[in-house]
């Protein structure tokens, strides 16, 4: 059982670092060629995913009321 509290903090974080990760493959973009960018891009997008499916919608369905804006 996850306290709201704890859940809170997790959800910040995971927001957090989905914002550091989709300001990364900008940073990158003129870095990489086009393949070598949408690896990349399919890397963090796996990365996302996992978060959303493995920590965000878990705490989302406890706790409604912590589901960031981005998501609405």
């Amino acid at each position: 059982m996850m306290s709201r509290d704890a859940a809170k903090i997790v959800m910040e974080l995971v927001t957090r670092n989905a914002a550091e990760q989709d300001a990364v493959l900008t940073k990158i973009q003129s870095l990489c060629t086009e393949d070598e960018f949408n690896e990349y891009r399919l890397m963090i997008g796996r990365s996302m995913g996992a978060m959303l499916f493995e920590i965000i919608n878990p705490i989302i369905a406890k706790y409604p009321d912590l589901k960031p804006s981005e998501l609405s």
